[in-house]
């Protein structure tokens, strides 16, 4: 009996504390989402991949490096800002040393409570990019009116 006890009660206790709802982890995409971008050539219109890519972002309290690489790259997905601002700045360019292009996403956004583990996350819709600054990005061609999910490509910057 007194083996039948110190067996039963650590094995009820390890039942008890592993017991958990589905919503103790937030693994299934149902976070903010980010915008997705890819590149196009102006002249053809075909998709391009860059040798090196360098985005800079301004959340609010001036430029921070997002995107650094110097490996081709076809996508990449960039996070925006998720506090009140209508817009945030993205700054493109080939080289470090040449982050030259200015583009201003323009957007309203929407809240959504998703579960206690993820939280509200921001849906953008009415989704704008204007090219304030054309130099390396010749253009940016919208491809998605609303940003709810990263599967989708949303912009393309044409080269």
């Amino acid at each position: 009996m007194k083996f039948l006890k110190i067996f039963l009660i650590p094995l009820f206790l390890c039942f008890l504390f592993s017991c958990g709802s589905d919503d103790d982890i937030c693994i299934g995409g149902e976070a903010t989402p980010r915008m997705k971008i890819k590149f196009k050539t102006k002249a053809t219109g075909k998709l391009k991949t860059l040798d090196s890519l360098y985005i800079n972002v301004d959340y609010g309290s001036g430029p921070v490096s997002v995107v650094a690489t110097k490996s081709k790259t076809d996508s990449v997905l960039i996070p925006l800002r998720v506090d009140d601002a209508a817009f945030t700045k993205m700054f493109v360019g080939t080289s470090k040393a040449a982050i030259t292009s200015e583009i201003k996403i323009n957007y309203t956004t929407n809240s959504s409570y998703v579960s206690p583990a993820c939280g509200i996350k921001k849906i953008y819709e009415n989704v704008s990019a204007l090219l304030e600054v054309p130099n390396p990005v010749l253009d940016v061609e919208k491809n998605q009116n609303q940003i709810v999910d990263e599967s989708k490509t949303h912009f393309y910057l044409l080269f």
